[in-house]
């Protein structure tokens, strides 16, 4: 294992952090797909910024789909916050994660990476049944996964992050929960949870300590926005998926990982102030208050009533005939 890097800008082999930074999508394409297996290619040294963060093509939606239905229901028990909101995102032949923020009947918002939907197309968010809780019921009804389309509310690429709205639909029953406090609040070397759906068929998690808090300058962007840098750099198809602390609490979107000391890459993930920036921006405020109402509702056990009020012993029958009376038989 690599030792841990020091969460100072000091380090002579560090980039200077005012470069602009050239993002590695984790997005995946089908080009991805023929050529993953060679890895992927570098420009020369002179022709890159001082720091270059890479974003990996999104995965093909054909073979993501068929994985899907194998490998992505399997959720354990307490990711009700976590793993169960986390969705595939789709628009054109490109995908990514996205994490479920906030729900209420007719209006849910789901966060993901702004290049995950840059291309043109519909966008389409990707249930699945544990997206519902219902991963362990063979005789779901209907088809799986399903696809509902979104609207994009609001992007911010100097961050890259992004909101998507779903009209004309229920309330999900699981929605991530957003961090109250800013980026500086996390403690040094925390050990966050990253949340993603690798290759667009692999939903998975793995822990990574929190190397710092950074600003700088994202791709042609000419506006510093503040990153959290991982120590574990993430996979193709992760980008959009939610970083969490201990407590389950959402902190960041991944948006790629970068060279961000020479020899060395890390983990890029857009912090929890530029999403409570965009939802702000764009007056979403509201929605994650109520969904979070919501929520918080369903959550709290009901009283413990006694035997008796459970059940009487000799329920009295209230008949729930028509009032009409039946037409005779002929």
């Amino acid at each position: 294992m690599v030792g841990r890097v020091p969460r100072t800008h000091s380090d002579p082999r560090r980039a200077d952090m005012r470069t602009t930074i050239a993002l590695a999508f984790l997005l995946i394409a089908p080009a991805f797909l023929h050529a993953q297996d060679a890895g992927p290619t570098e420009p020369s040294p002179a022709a890159e910024p001082a720091v270059r963060i890479r974003r990996a093509p999104a995965t093909s939606p054909k073979p993501a789909a068929r994985a899907g239905k194998r490998q992505l229901d399997p959720v354990a028990p307490g990711d009700d916050g976590t793993f169960r909101p986390t969705v595939i995102i789709r628009r054109g032949t490109s995908q990514g994660s996205g994490t479920v923020v906030a729900s209420v009947d007719d209006d849910t918002l789901v966060l993901t990476a702004a290049h995950v939907v840059r291309s043109e197309g519909p966008i389409l968010v990707e249930l699945h049944r544990y997206n519902l809780g219902l991963e362990r019921r063979t005789n779901a009804p209907g088809r799986w996964p399903r696809r509902v389309p979104a609207q994009l509310v609001g992007a911010d690429a100097s961050a890259d992050v992004a909101v998507l709205r779903v009209r004309q639909m229920v309330a999900l029953p699981y929605v991530a929960k957003l961090s109250e406090d800013d980026q500086d609040a996390l403690p040094d070397d925390s050990i966050l949870t990253s949340v993603g759906i690798d290759l667009g068929a692999k939903l998975s998690s793995w822990k990574t300590e929190l190397v710092e808090t950074a600003s700088f300058q994202l791709n042609e962007s000419d506006v510093d926005r503040p990153f959290l840098i991982t120590d574990k750099i993430p996979e193709h198809g992760r980008s959009g998926g939610g970083l969490f602390t201990g407590k389950g609490r959402l902190v960041g979107v991944c948006v790629g990982h970068a060279e961000m000391i020479q020899g060395r890459r890390m983990g890029v993930f857009a912090s929890i102030d530029s999403i409570h920036r965009i939802l702000r921006e764009h007056d979403l405020n509201a929605v994650v208050d109520r969904s979070s109402a919501r929520h918080e509702k369903l959550r709290r056990p009901r009283p413990d009533l006694p035997r008796q009020a459970r059940r009487p012993s000799s329920p009295s029958l209230t008949p729930t005939e028509a009032s009409d009376p039946a037409p005779a038989r002929p």
